[in-house]
């Protein structure tokens, strides 16, 4: 599908959901919808404290982009984001599968778009023309892992994907904190009821920070870094469960975007407002020493702590019964010996980390048992490199250049 001018031919719309958070905390969150690119749905530097750059004209270019998808165990206080503020913490982990970009500037001024999410990669070109002052134009092709809103990234790791794509071709204005500021402010994804516009999305930064770093982040408010810890040898099984919250995951053609926001913005902020101190703390006191050592049990442990407290419960318990479903796998899989186990994100997807064979094997044997398609289980490895750019025939192992470090 290539992209040049886009037809707006529906009347945009406005969604009206209502905030609660703590006991008096009772605002609407309004989501509209906008065309790719819209000016006034672009957030500049420097509203984010990033100094604005210039960049008018760059010569033909062109590079490929691989990032690895994200799993998402958890947020730390949904009470700190909302679709105009990023942030809220939380933990990431960069999975074996992967979305890919080819991204090339031109010396012709129009955008032209080809693969999948179309509308999500145009508006990103669209805004880096807009913040750099370029006259020019990008012809770019992106493909995600097809497995949507069903938690595992596919959103945030085509914004990642095409901002490092164009960043790189554009000979890096930005360093990847100020890229990870640009993604998050400007954050967006299909809207539910109009196929042609976009609206904006809650974003943590956390998919940016697995996906760029590999290995398991650690990020806080206002989408900042705090650890980063490699999971060497470390297996990873996917179960995307049948769940009755499910509709199309596979082909994406219905987005769960509208109701995912009721969710955070309810019973996930009110119950972050009700333990996210006890959720910080345990971040702090038991996860962090436990990604420092190395110890994978531990991280574990955390965890699944984690998983039974304010907004990821809220979020397991969409899916069912209570979260009956979700918790019945985390559970099983946690019995059989994996380290760590959990759901990624809104889910329904769920995850277990384990470095046994034996116990891989052991989990694989289980859901052959409650007869999961094999099209839902996705066997892979904790990806350690992270983004990976490609240019004259040579890949180059991205995170480990010395600019990412500022």
């Amino acid at each position: 599908m290539a992209v040049n001018k886009v037809s707006f031919l529906e009347q945009k719309q406005t969604i009206e959901i209502g905030v609660i958070g703590g006991p008096f905390d009772r605002i609407n969150t309004v989501l509209q919808e906008f065309e790719p690119g819209q000016k006034d749905f672009i957030i500049y530097p420097e509203q984010f404290g990033v100094a604005p750059r210039t960049v008018a004209e760059a010569p033909e270019r062109e590079v490929e982009i691989t990032v690895p998808a994200r799993l998402h165990p958890s947020v730390l206080d949904m009470n700190r984001f909302n679709v105009s503020r990023p942030g809220g913490g939380g933990l990431g982990i960069a999975i074996g599968v992967n979305l890919k970009a080819r991204v090339r500037s031109t010396n012709r001024p129009e955008i032209v778009v080809k693969g999948e999410r179309p509308l999500i990669v145009t508006h990103f070109a669209e805004v880096f023309k807009e913040i750099l002052g370029y006259k020019q134009g990008f012809e770019i092709e992106l493909y995600d892992h097809k497995r949507r809103h069903v938690g595992m990234g596919s959103s945030t790791g085509t914004m990642c994907a095409a901002c490092i794509g164009i960043n790189e071709v554009l000979g890096r204005p930005f360093n990847n904190r100020e890229l990870r500021r640009i993604l998050g402010y400007n954050a967006c994804e299909e809207s539910p009821r109009g196929t042609n516009y976009l609206i904006r999305g809650f974003e943590t930064g956390i998919g940016a920070m697995a996906s760029i770093y590999g290995g398991m982040v650690l990020g806080t408010d206002d989408m900042e870094l705090v650890y980063r810890a490699a999971l060497p040898d470390t297996r990873v099984i996917i179960v995307i469960p049948d769940v009755p919250s499910l509709k199309d995951e596979f082909t994406g053609m219905d987005t769960a975007a509208e109701s995912e926001v009721e969710l955070l913005m309810r019973r996930g902020r009110y119950l972050d407002y009700l333990q996210c101190g006890t959720k910080s703390q345990i971040v702090l006191l038991d996860l962090l020493p436990a990604m420092v050592k190395g110890d994978l049990k531990g991280m574990g442990n955390a965890m699944f702590d984690l998983t039974f407290l304010g907004s990821k419960r809220a979020e397991c318990e969409q899916h069912g019964i209570w979260g009956t479903h979700i918790y019945n796998f985390i559970g099983s899989f946690r019995e059989l010996g994996a380290e760590v186990a959990g759901m990624s994100s809104v889910g329904p997807t769920v995850f277990a980390l384990t470095r046994d064979g034996q116990v891989q094997q052991r989990i694989l044997d289980f859901l052959v048992s409650r007869k999961v398609a094999s099209s839902r289980i996705i066997v892979t490895e904790v990806d350690n490199t992270g983004a990976r750019i490609e240019e004259n025939g040579s890949e180059r192992d991205y995170q480990r250049e010395g600019w990412l470090q500022s």
